[in-house]
């Protein structure tokens, strides 16, 4: 298993709930319909509290059974949707290719 995770920034013109609403409402649906996804989802940054503000306004993580499978649904036409679709929504986004390692829950690694 493969996980892909996108690091997003919103677009300084959007209002957090305009972006929210945007790639929860829009984007999704376009991402989930790519070919050979596992799983998909979508972190929204809150309040940080006393804490610094984060670089990046949310996450996204979709997996994938391997770098094949990845590759060939982002390459796919619905993945060139998708990808074409962040520029409503998004000012930059950085990605990881990751290989997932569960701590807790203990039940989930097995």
């Amino acid at each position: 298993m493969i996980k892909l995770v996108a690091l997003v920034k919103k677009r300084p013109d959007l209002s957090v709930e305009a972006f929210r609403d945007y790639w929860l409402g829009t984007h999704a649906p376009l991402a989930a319909a790519i070919p050979g996804m596992r799983g998909y989802r979508i972190n929204i940054a809150g309040d940080p509290g006393a804490a610094p503000p984060a670089s990046y306004d949310g996450s996204a993580e979709i997996w994938f059974d391997d770098r094949a499978s990845m590759e060939a649904g982002l390459d796919s036409p619905e993945g060139v949707i998708a990808g074409d679709d962040t520029a409503h929504f998004a000012a930059d986004i950085q990605f990881l290719v990751t290989e997932e390692h569960v701590i807790l829950p203990k039940d989930a690694a097995s």
